[in-house]
């Protein structure tokens, strides 16, 4: 059988190359013999036709950089900034003295508190995009292991017969649990490339990913070419979708679902990634809010220009789509939550009307270990179960409503209580997503803090006083109650515990993890928005033209029921960003995209676009103009 699916495979990539998955070279024989015999041929190769230099972005991800074809394909291995750091046999990491690390339960409840402040700057919709970001470039489907893995805890015991299993211990004198008789927590581990055949036990564990790891919306549009099939409806460029309600839904199918709430609920949207898009709230509200826009802007354009095809109508819609995208997620969220300054002098953002042609073919295209985890500290940014407009039917209009209306949790070292002692109740009696976002590192491999201090340019710190200069002193005494040496400090314990770096709302360790990634996404991924030196790009004209648009303007365009917002809807609405009419949204004139092909008759003709519909406004932050990116419509 084995030889047989790789004989189709090399059948169907005559002018094609089959490359290894994980390696990110075109197969060997040797390893090709390696992988029949693990009966992984499939989920270990990446097939990649010819890059082309005119080419957009492909919906598999493959030839984002045509220097390493296959990656930014799936199934692409996450990066590390700094090599693994595992047990004997890939088990978690020990401590310096050789005894296991402690209770990431008892460093949580040391470390943050439990409470409810409520953010004075950002609102909830910001929590929920960064969220929605980070899904956008790894798949989370180890929350299906997470339910259909049940047997962690046996008898309130960590079960430690069951390699999938990596259980949390719950102190006797726990805080909140010592009077539930709860002494264990249900946790599983990440799949590995080892698990799927693709890797012998002897090299270190590495998390297997089905997500394209670049921000291309493959929430939405898939990872696979048989997918994005599935989704189409090969006419007008437009996704699949259907009326319910009076409006716009992706097609609805009977699936698990984590958001159900059995029997009463039993459906799924068909995204591009069922998954990870209906996984939890955030995520299912702007999976929905791209998948609508994306037809919203294929209707457009087919008006703009008849003669254009199913296949250009579908590229140009999808085009813009992740362009919008990337643009909100780099200078309306990122830019804040950094520090504009900051991100500005770490090249992630450029203050320029102009294109930025960083593309660097010597980056390869990736997410890192240490973002995926490192960015989980956005739990401390999320607020559990809110009373008040959320509690109006339940419904997404409502849901809608309340991400922006209502403000983030505060991040001041506390955490929601729905998150830290009630989270996932459906699939267990108690859990604790602070405490999960430890042992993540440890499951993936992640070294100590102070290799961090090191890579990030901090010094390395020789003894527990030491770090008073990135961490408070009553978190490092905490630390050294707890921990053996300073250098069994965790990454994770230390972002959850540094102080926060100026103009900006992340201590530096994980400043300068995020800075890492967010700019190999940009300079690996020869398609990134602001890239003008290939024949796809965005003409000026237009890439000026996505970067009026905003995540208010999205929602007025895309959300149920939205005819007010907040222009700057990351924030919350108040004195100097008012909830106003949508009318008032300033947004994209896709009139910059007319095909003179269309119109013959009128070839030679300068196409004359309306400039009445906005301008300019003066917005400086941190001292640096930014008017570039910020507009409002003309009275």
């Amino acid at each position: 059988m084995q030889r047989f699916v790789w004989a189709l495979l090399v059948q169907a990539a005559c002018a094609q190359v089959v490359y290894d998955a994980y390696f990110g070279k075109p197969i060997s024989d040797a390893r090709r013999g390696f992988l029949e015999k693990q009966n992984a041929t499939g989920p270990c190769t990446i097939v990649v036709e010819p890059c082309k230099q005119d080419e957009g972005r492909r919906v598999d991800g493959t030839c984002a950089n045509p220097k390493y074809p296959s990656r930014g394909g799936s199934p692409t291995p996450l990066l590390r900034m700094l090599p693994a750091r595992f047990g004997v046999g890939n088990n978690l990491r020990p401590s310096t003295d050789g005894s296991e690390l402690p209770s990431a339960r008892l460093l949580r409840t040391k470390l943050l508190s439990a409470g409810y402040p409520d953010d004075h700057d950002f609102s909830s919709l910001a929590a929920n995009i960064l969220v929605f970001s980070i899904g956008d470039s790894v798949d989370v489907t180890v929350l299906l292991r997470y339910a259909i893995v049940s047997d962690c805890c046996v008898g309130n015991a960590p079960n430690l017969a069951n390699p999938s299993c990596i259980p949390i211990p719950v102190p006797q004198d726990d805080p909140y649990l010592r009077k539930t008789g709860v002494r264990c927590m249900n946790l599983t581990r990440v799949t590995t490339y080892q698990e799927t055949g693709c890797l012998p036990n002897t090299l270190p564990a590495e998390r297997y990913s089905i997500q394209t790891p670049l921000a291309d919306l493959s929430i939405v549009y898939g990872f696979t070419k048989d997918r994005e099939v599935q989704i189409r409806t090969y006419e007008g460029g437009l996704l699949k979708s259907e009326q319910k309600d009076g409006v716009e839904r992706p097609p609805g199918t009977a699936a698990f679902c984590l958001l159900n709430r059995r029997p009463v609920e039993n459906s799924c949207y068909e995204y591009g990634d069922s998954y990870d898009g209906n996984l939890v709230t955030g995520m299912s509200l702007a999976s929905m809010w791209y998948y609508r826009e994306h037809n919203r802007l294929a209707r457009k354009l087919a008006a703009i220009n008849p003669c254009w095809s199913d296949q250009q109508l579908f590229e140009t819609a999808r085009q813009i789509n992740i362009a919008q995208y990337q643009y909100v997620i780099y200078y309306e969220l990122i830019g804040p939550i950094l520090g504009y300054k900051n991100a500005l002098d770490a090249g992630i953002l450029y203050n320029t009307n102009g294109y930025v042609n960083d593309f660097d073919e010597r980056y390869k295209p990736g997410v890192y270990h240490e973002y995926v985890v490192g960015t989980r500290w956005f739990h401390t940014f999320q607020n559990g179960r809110s009373d008040g407009i959320l509690e109006v039917n339940n419904t997404e209009a409502d849901l809608t409503q309340g991400t922006f209306r209502q403000p983030a949790a505060k991040f001041d070292y506390t955490i929601d209580p729905d998150l830290t002692e009630r989270v996932f109740s459906v699939l267990q009696t108690a859990a604790d997503l602070s405490a999960i976002d430890i042992m993540r590192g440890r499951d993936q491999g992640l070294p100590p803090y102070n290799e961090y201090r090191k890579l990030c340019g901090l010094p390395v710190a020789h003894s527990f006083e030491d770090l008073h200069d990135t961490i408070f002193p009553d978190k490092v005494e905490q630390m050294r109650r707890i921990y053996e040496e300073v250098d069994d400090v965790e990454l994770m314990t230390a972002i959850y515990s540094e102080k926060l770096i100026e103009g900006g709302y992340v201590g530096p360790t994980l400043f300068c993890i995020m800075a890492r990634n967010l700019v190999q996404w940009r300079k690996s991924d020869r398609h990134f928005f602001e890239h003008g030196d290939l024949p796809s790009s965005l003409t000026p004209s237009q890439l000026n033209e996505v970067r009026k648009t905003s995540i208010a303007r999205l929602i007025c365009d895309n959300g149920d029921q939205v005819e007010e917002i907040q222009p700057q809807a990351f924030f919350n609405p108040g004195k100097g960003n008012e909830i106003v009419s949508c009318k008032e949204i300033p947004g994209m004139d896709l009139r910059y995209w007319t095909d003179q092909k269309c119109f013959p008759e009128k070839e030679k003709e300068i196409v004359k676009l309306p400039q009445e519909h906005s301008e300019k406004r003066q917005v400086k932050i941190d001292g640096i103009d930014w008017s570039s990116y910020y507009y409002t419509y003309k009275k």
